[in-house]
């Protein structure tokens, strides 16, 4: 792993991420998509939230190239972004195999795909189609120090975003984990 945007830092464990706090990590597709690009700002525009419940939040990228860095930094993911050399993070979203679909079956026959991008050219997000498209994302949510994965979603269809309520619930019970969900649900809800 390492930070590209601000200081170009040395390689570091994933594990140093969330070692003191629990953390959110977008896996994203590419940065030039439309989707990821949408996906990434809907989620850190959510960022006072994850900081009331002491959560951290890192956009991970598989491939560094710097025009692309430039255009998704800062306008549509304000916050630390990391370059997984290795796609380990991508990996472990295929169970140790990168997930990837082909632009024609994956998006131009898949009415899902083109339903998310529709979403995505509805909120005014530009799109290029530099770098490479076909290894698929996801997100994480990983608990503080040695707790392990709470909560993963896989990008099964070009687009696909982890929804919100789920992503709030699972941050919100890390850090309460003696609240049933039963009281945690109203409260939840109205975060969407």
């Amino acid at each position: 792993m390492e930070r590209l945007v601000k200081t170009k830092t040395p390689p570091m464990k994933a594990s140093e991420l969330w070692r003191d706090k629990p953390a959110v990590i977008l896996c994203i597709r590419r940065p030039g998509c439309i989707m990821c690009r949408a996906e990434a700002h809907q989620l850190y525009a959510k960022k006072p939230i994850f900081d009331a419940l002491g959560v951290q939040l890192f956009a991970v990228l598989h491939e560094q190239i710097e025009s692309e860095l430039k255009d998704f930094w800062p306008r549509y993911w304000g916050g630390v972004v990391l370059f997984d050399k290795s796609m380990e993070f991508y990996k472990a979203l295929g169970g140790g195999n990168l997930l990837k679909d082909r632009f024609i079956s994956g998006f131009l026959f898949n009415p899902r795909a083109i339903a998310n991008y529709k979403r995505a050219k509805a909120m005014g997000v530009e799109q290029n189609f530099r770098g490479e498209g076909e290894i698929k994302g996801g997100l994480f949510i990983v608990g503080r120090g040695k707790s392990g994965v709470a909560y993963q979603f896989i990008e099964r269809n070009f687009g696909d975003w982890a929804p919100l309520a789920e992503v709030f619930e699972i941050c919100y019970r890390l850090q309460n984990p003696q609240e049933s969900q039963s009281e945690l649900l109203p409260s939840i809800q109205q975060w969407d």
